[in-house]
């Protein structure tokens, strides 16, 4: 009876301190997602180079088993399969532009020399 007391009397200052920590957390996902998204993108362009085009479903499955090996494990914890497999996409889409954009990006993809 006395913890609910307490949270009566004190309930907006631990409200307060939960919606600190829940701003705190998702920061620090939020931070570590923009540091996935530039590992991703290494390793998709290493993927497509290995790989080639026509091997999409291998290329994500190798992409996700090396995002597991090179993350911390504690960024795991925040981060689901399910959001890896949607940043992969979103990060294949982005790649697909800049080595469209880039010469020299699109012939490290290809193995071909650059002119």
């Amino acid at each position: 009876m006395n913890v609910l007391k307490f949270i009566a009397a004190n309930w907006d200052s631990i409200l307060f301190v939960v919606a600190v920590v829940a701003a705190l957390l998702v920061l620090y996902k939020h931070g570590r997602v923009e540091i996935v998204k530039k590992v991703l993108f290494s390793l998709v362009s290493r993927a497509e180079k290995e790989f080639g085009s026509g091997t999409g479903e291998l290329k994500k499955a190798t992409v996700i088993e090396w995002i597991y090996e090179k993350l911390p494990k504690i960024v795991t914890v925040f981060i689901t399969p399910k959001e890896i497999e949607q940043l992969i996409e979103s990060v294949l889409e982005y790649a697909k532009t800049k080595w469209a954009a880039n010469g020299a990006l699109q012939s490290y993809i290809t193995n071909t020399p650059q002119i």
